[in-house]
């Protein structure tokens, strides 16, 4: 199998992932296309445009969520520290290594999500700590990529339903990764050209052959446990991510 149709496939699949989910495309691709030889700027010039394509098909079908979510000005809170943390890394070359920490933490709640009264709990907490959670969630994206694990938290706090998760995630998730995109331009313009575009259309075909039938069909419960078993997964591949 050569490696543009290799990694036309790992895009779709992960599109699919993406479209159940609200998050796939970064945490999964990223360490991927690593693997297969890519460099960093040139496995977010392939993943975050096809990340982009899923978030706004999600975000444009609940606009009224997507309004609301905005009108109480939590997004405002991550955006800062993404584009300070981020500037941070690009001018000084910093590396954070909190992936670790972000992967053991992913581990344990899904563990904690199978005990409904500490599941409760942990929820409080992250709606009691809103404030400086959203800013951190922000300053970690800014500087290792990962805000997306913290996110899957996040949304999983602060509603019950599968569209209210997916919808949570994918309005957070896009604005994420539209600060990207917007860094790259400035910064790796060269990394974002026509192969960008096709993953755009393969992440796109991904979602509307099979992603959202998949959770359109995905019943409460299922959906719930198929979260726990996401965020553990999510908390593996980060783990994986900071032994690369």
């Amino acid at each position: 199998m050569d490696e543009p149709f290799l990694v036309g496939t790992i895009i779709a699949a992960l599109a699919i992932v993406q479209s159940v989910f609200g998050v796939g495309l970064l945490v999964f691709g990223t360490p991927t296309l690593l693997l297969l030889g890519l460099d960093f700027p040139e496995a977010l010039g392939l993943l975050l445009p096809a990340s982009i394509a899923i978030s706004a098909i999600q975000t444009a079908s609940d606009p009224t969520r997507v309004a609301t979510i905005w009108r109480s000005g939590r997004p405002l809170l991550s955006i800062g520290p993404l584009i300070v943390s981020l500037a941070a890394v690009l001018a000084l070359g910093l590396q954070a290594r909190v992936d670790v920490l972000i992967g053991l933490t992913l581990v344990a709640a899904a563990a904690i999500r199978h005990d409904d009264s500490l599941r409760r709990r942990i929820s409080r907490l992250i709606v009691s700590g809103e404030r400086p959670y959203l800013m951190a969630m922000g300053a970690v994206h800014g500087l290792t990529n990962m805000g997306g694990a913290l996110l899957t938290l996040y949304a999983a706090a602060h509603q019950d339903d599968k569209h209210g998760i997916r919808g949570t995630i994918a309005t957070y998730y896009l604005m994420f990764a539209v600060a990207q995109v917007a860094t790259l331009v400035i910064m790796r313009p060269d990394v974002l050209g026509w192969r960008s575009l096709l993953a755009v259309i393969i992440a796109a075909f991904g979602y509307w052959l099979c992603g959202r039938i998949v959770f359109m069909r995905a019943t409460p419960r299922v959906y719930d446990r198929a979260v726990t078993g996401f965020i553990a997964a999510y908390g593996a591949a980060v783990l994986v991510k900071s032994m690369l």
